[in-house]
């Protein structure tokens, strides 16, 4: 069954896109320069990928799901290059049982994240649906895998947080620290308890182990209220703290929607619509991810909707130790209108000042996409995101929410000081789902999304 908070609509739009830095200026020819020259690589009949670097080794991961028509209903694989990209290695299996890496379940790519003595860490989720009466899109789990040989083999899956409220577990984000501390973030949802304003209640929980994922401690309740299908994202800040970025809902903003007052944004599900907003927050315990701070608004955007648009944050630090946050509103009463949005934070999050419209829409449309955000050495944010004008329901769109048709990664590089040095295409095809996954580390940037049957890598090095 599928997820009414996952179901999407699509309306045709024309799109204005904020102009980019001059092709002469310097730093506008170094971006360009940079992605000139790339490195691409694609991995046939792949999906829901993700990628991850290695800043000492200088490898490359990526991680995917894939049928291999032997009735395990999906496997989750993981590759490694060793030359930038150009070539990855045999695939290697990364679930130690059939049966936990549902194709049809994975509503987010996994997520993965290199330890301080190359360990690579990885975290999905599973879907039981063997009891619809109590959970009716399936009681959903994390799974959790490591490697300490580079990625050649994988320790067996654990739930991190056995002891959580069943009901989902889902849209993990992982972060690893030197002292060999990792911690995750996701959504859970409680199918115990009753619907509220928001719809199912989920919160945004951070479950951490002190010692490379051997062990984990409980989880611990980060964000009261959040949007139940948004992507969380992490990052460590320059004060010894980890921050957390998700679409927060806000309970107390819940207003009727009509059938008259629906609009695309509106799904037939619910009566009410709450404010969903993209907040921060971050640990106040020296990074040990058992005390946060209450959620700070980005945007204030004030995005009242009653579904999950399915539009997480992307968020990092640069060197400097600015916060750059990138996300997509549907609200009329952002500065702009409805669209896509990057802003700074020097100050821990607490406001956000230098925003910028990467692109502004004219007509009301939900592009289910999750925002990436990363940041090089010069300080600059690289955003990526799909663009999905031009997308169209499938003939099947009723049963599988699909899309088809031609659609576009959107890749925008904004400098510290919010001039806008790129904003426009990086790859065009068949590209009609929302995980264009972009990590970076030490210079080097990794981007891979899906373009039709297979998984698109493309590596950068920008400097």
């Amino acid at each position: 069954m599928v997820h009414p908070f996952r179901a999407h609509r699509i309306a045709l739009v024309t799109v204005s896109i904020v102009s980019a830095g001059c092709i002469d200026d310097p730093s506008t020819q170094a971006v360009e320069s940079a992605i000139d020259g790339a490195t691409y690589a694609t991995i046939q009949d792949a999906t829901t990928p993700s990628v991850a670097v290695d800043s000492n080794s200088e490898a490359v991961y990526v991680a995917y799901f894939r049928d291999d028509h032997d009735g395990s209903d999906g496997t989750l694989y993981v590759q490694r290059s060793d030359d930038g990209g150009a070539t990855f290695g045999e695939p290697v299996r990364v679930n130690d049982k059939d049966g936990e890496a549902l194709l049809a379940a994975q509503w987010s790519a996994p997520e993965m994240a290199v330890g301080p003595n190359g360990e690579l860490y990885i975290v999905w989720y599973h879907a039981d649906f063997s009891d619809p009466e109590n959970f009716p899109w399936g009681e959903v789990t994390l799974r959790f895998a490591r490697s300490t040989d580079g990625g050649a083999t994988f320790s067996d899956a654990v739930n991190p947080a056995p002891a959580d409220p069943r009901g989902e577990q889902s849209y993990p984000s992982i972060l690893a620290a030197a002292d060999n501390q990792v911690h995750i973030a996701y959504l859970n949802l409680d199918a115990s308890l009753e619907r509220d304003a928001s719809g199912s209640p989920s919160v945004v929980r951070v479950v951490s182990s002190e010692n490379g994922g051997l062990d984990w401690g409980d989880s611990v309740i980060a964000d009261s209220g959040a949007c139940q299908c948004c992507d969380t994202s992490m990052a460590w800040g320059p004060d010894n703290e980890f921050y957390v970025s998700s679409r927060s809902v806000f309970l107390d903003t819940a207003e009727e929607v009509t059938d008259e007052g629906r609009s695309e944004y509106h799904n037939a599900h619910h009566g009410q619509q709450v404010i969903r907003d993209i907040t921060v927050y971050r640990t106040t315990d020296g990074g040990q991810g058992k005390v946060f701070t209450e959620p700070s608004r980005v945007g204030r955007d004030d995005w009242h909707m009653n579904g999950c648009p399915d539009a997480g944050p992307g968020m990092a630090f640069d060197g400097e130790g600015r916060l750059h946050i990138a996300w997509f509103t549907g609200s009329d009463e952002a500065s702009n209108g409805p669209g896509f949005y990057y802003a700074q934070s020097d100050d821990k999050g607490d406001s956000f000042h230098s925003q910028v419209s990467i692109i502004a829409l004219e007509d009301q449309w939900v592009p289910p996409t999750t925002q990436y955000l990363v940041t090089d050495a010069r300080d600059n944010a690289w955003i990526v995101f799909v663009n999905s004008q031009g997308l169209r329901k499938a003939a099947d769109y009723a049963e599988t929410f699909a899309y088809e048709g031609q659609g576009t990664i959107h890749l925008a590089v904004v400098d510290s000081d919010g001039n806008v040095l790129r904003n426009g295409p990086f790859a065009s095809g068949a590209i009609t789902k929302h995980y264009p996954h972009t990590v970076s580390s030490d210079g080097r940037i990794a981007i891979s999304w899906m373009e039709g049957d297979a998984v698109r890598v493309a590596v950068i090095d920008t400097v």
